[in-house]
């Protein structure tokens, strides 16, 4: 399985739970406030949804990536995102780390 085939087939169980992860967002960032869900590919695809444990706020999230790219890109995402209708996800794969920033849109 390549990375983007696990990235992909995650990303469908996630959608098939969106209202619950929807709760997962808006539970975590009340109780944490700014920040990303943190998962791997291989737990959402064995394990089902992420729990409040992968939820990092922004400056634990952002400690993860040290590459200035990746950093400056998720910073970007973390800053400007809009709680109240959308979340952050972080998916690293399998495959090298391969890690995709995902907007999770609530409506």
């Amino acid at each position: 399985m390549s990375a983007i085939t696990q990235r992909d087939q995650a990303i469908s169980l996630l959608n098939e739970n969106l209202r619950q992860l929807i709760k997962l967002y808006k539970e975590c960032y009340l109780s944490r406030g700014r920040g990303a869900l943190l998962v791997y590919a291989r737990n959402i695809i064995s394990k089902g949804l992420p729990s409040q444990d992968d939820y990092r706020t922004e400056e634990e999230i952002l400690e993860v990536f040290t590459s200035p790219d990746s950093y400056a890109q998720l910073k970007e995402m973390i800053t400007h995102y809009d709680q109240k209708n959308e979340g952050i996800l972080a998916l690293i794969t399998d495959f090298a780390n391969a890690t995709y920033f995902i907007t999770v849109k609530f409506k």
